[in-house]
């Protein structure tokens, strides 16, 4: 609390500032994050392919048209498909941070 005090009081301003109807006004509730969570629904497949522009998963519009979708099994290069489910405020990016971080990859 003092060095809350101490850093806003080169600005004349201390903690009782924000308290009283203007704080009211800036004050917003929130709840804690949980730091880690674990994605549920988790499934991956290994997809083999040649073609950069290859398509490697078929789309909303493929599945709207019922457009029939088929993989090659064989190719010089390896992607990886990953889905999954996250509840609210994770982000995929984060998890894909993550599992590139392993040293096997």
């Amino acid at each position: 609390s003092s060095g809350i005090n101490a850093e806003y009081g080169g600005d004349g301003m201390s903690l009782e500032d924000f308290k009283g109807s203007l704080g009211k006004e800036f004050n917003v509730s929130g709840a804690y994050r949980n730091v880690v969570f674990k994605p549920t629904e988790f499934e991956f497949d290994i997809i083999k392919y040649n073609d950069e522009n290859e398509k490697l998963i078929s789309t909303d519009m493929d599945r709207i048209l019922e457009k029939k979708f088929e993989r090659l099994e064989k190719g010089d290069r390896t992607a990886v498909r990953l889905q999954f489910t996250l509840p609210k405020s994770c982000y995929a990016t984060m998890l894909l941070r993550e599992i590139r971080r392993h040293d096997g990859l």
